[in-house]
């Protein structure tokens, strides 16, 4: 098993490569500050095994619905934190570190895996941590949340939520919550900290009203 424990740490610019090899994903993404398990073939393996000799560090990047094999021009570098082999399956966790733009995809080289080149300059807040919104700039995510839970009859640990550091809590639940594909890829483009979170309590509370109205309706 290989682990770089606890990622409690700020990578420098410097330190994250332009040319990574990349994975596509379909109905999901990875966020900054947020952990990403994937179990993936021995094929895909070959990527992983490379990158851990070279940088460790992967691009994940989310695939078109209708066209598989073309891609969206934003995703997130993942540092891989750990690899573990069980009954026939690869598994692996990855660490979100940074966003990226591609603005390159060279042709697929002689050992067959395929690479972009990346420039993470829109996102330099998520390796800034003090761009961090204020935690008044959050009541309004905290009401959808609060009106999302109680529809679902969840009582959620409420300290816990608002004890989280925004930027960590605004990925999560962009990860964790069943958006759209693209509702996820809108929200992992949108820059700002503060408009993301603003972004999933407007998703949160057209759906609330649209369950008031489903089930006025039925009533």
């Amino acid at each position: 098993m290989i682990s770089n424990e606890g990622f409690c740490f700020y990578i420098l610019m410097g330190d994250l490569p332009t040319v990574l090899p990349v994975f596509k994903v379909k109905s999901t993404i990875l966020m900054p500050s947020s952990q990403l398990p994937m179990v993936i073939s021995d094929q895909d393996y070959s990527v992983v095994a490379q990158e851990i000799v070279e940088n460790n560090v992967i691009a994940i990047v989310q695939s078109f619905q209708s066209e598989p094999s073309k891609m969206f021009k934003i995703g997130c570098a993942g540092r891989i934190m750990e690899v573990s082999f069980s009954e026939g399956e690869i598994s692996i966790n990855l660490y979100g570190v940074c966003r990226f733009e591609i603005i390159d995809e060279p042709p697929i080289d002689a050992t067959g895996i395929e690479r972009v080149v990346v420039s993470y300059d829109k996102f330099l807040i998520d390796i800034n941590k003090s761009f961090e919104i204020q935690e008044s700039d959050n009541d309004r995510l905290m009401g959808a949340l609060n009106v999302y839970f109680r529809n679902l009859s969840i009582s959620p640990n409420w300290k816990e939520l608002k004890d989280t550091p925004p930027s960590i809590l605004v990925s999560a639940l962009t990860m964790a919550f069943p958006f759209n594909s693209s509702e996820k890829q809108s929200l992992l483009e949108t820059v700002s900290i503060k408009d993301r979170s603003d972004m999933i309590a407007e998703i949160m509370e057209i759906n609330a009203f649209d369950r008031y109205n489903t089930t006025k309706m039925v009533h």
